[in-house]
């Protein structure tokens, strides 16, 4: 669902642009970014920081490298597919091959080799379950940006389940509660930054086997889990070309009764090499 539209001043002395023009360019620049990115690899680095109390940091952190590329597969009775996903090889973990033993391994990119792209929501097909709004333009990074809200509109559900090989570590997944705002340039109508958070509590249970046992809770409580991305320009040659690419994402999760009450996630994508042919990598 799409929000009443409104006018807005894209930049000093250019028209006024309603909301679902904003939106519909937008959902073209991503598609056009997906196609393009199938045939990227890149460098994630994820730096998972445990926090105390105040906030700050809490121990060691863990480093994940894993090698990411985008997969989107169009559906058999649609002209766009849905979603896309990005698909992680992890590399290494702490400077060292992943150790398949490694107490500590319960973390998203060692246990997650898929993941929803979050600007897939920009498609046609999945802004119906969205209600979007303007917000009154910004600065971002020295220029004039178009704001948009938005808040999902389908209900919290919760999916829950054990790691394979991991008794005491689940994967768990939230669908619906969400809420932010999207920085899109006036002039192409790339994202140039997205904000994503719940729009409250929610309660995460514990799949049957683990809460049988007696000193584990049956749930415990999301109270935060705000996420920012920031895009910027990556130029490749030969050909040359420039897209807008992700190029980091900071994460804070707030939880109560969890075995980690607060962890701060910093991921950095690097290193974007462009395939032209199934034998040709080139740099940016």
């Amino acid at each position: 669902m799409v929000g009443t539209a409104v006018a807005v001043g894209a930049q000093p002395g250019d028209g006024a642009v309603d909301l679902a023009t904003i939106l519909a360019r937008a959902g073209d620049r991503v598609a056009e970014y997906f196609a393009r990115a199938q045939s990227l690899l890149c460098l994630e680095t994820v730096r998972l920081q445990p926090l105390s109390s105040g906030l700050t940091a809490d121990g060691f952190a863990r480093v994940v490298e894993s090698e990411l590329r985008l997969s989107w597969d169009p559906l058999l009775d649609s002209v766009l597919p849905v979603e896309a996903r990005t698909l992680r090889q992890v590399l290494r973990v702490n400077g060292h091959l992943p150790r398949k033993n490694d107490h500590d391994n319960c973390t998203t990119p060692e246990q997650n080799a898929s993941e929803t792209q979050p600007l897939s929501m920009l498609l046609p097909e999945q802004r119906r379950d969205y209600v979007f709004s303007l917000a009154r333009p910004q600065k971002l990074d020295g220029r004039l940006a178009l704001v948009v809200d938005y808040r999902l509109t389908t209900p919290v559900t919760v999916e829950v389940s054990e790691v394979e090989g991991r008794e005491n570590c689940i994967s768990y997944n939230v669908d619906g509660g969400i809420r932010g705002r999207i920085w899109i340039d006036p002039d192409t109508h790339e994202v140039l930054r997205l904000d994503q958070g719940l729009s409250g509590l929610v309660e995460i249970p514990m799949p049957p086997r683990l809460a049988r046992r007696a000193h584990v809770e049956p749930r415990f409580t999301l109270e935060r889990m705000d996420t920012s991305i920031r895009f910027k320009p990556i130029t490749f040659t030969d050909p040359d070309e420039t897209l807008v690419l992700p190029v980091s994402s900071t994460q804070l999760r707030i939880t109560r009764g969890s075995g980690q009450p607060r962890l701060r996630t910093v991921t950095e994508y690097a290193r974007y090499r462009r395939f032209l042919t199934g034998a040709r990598v080139l740099p940016p």
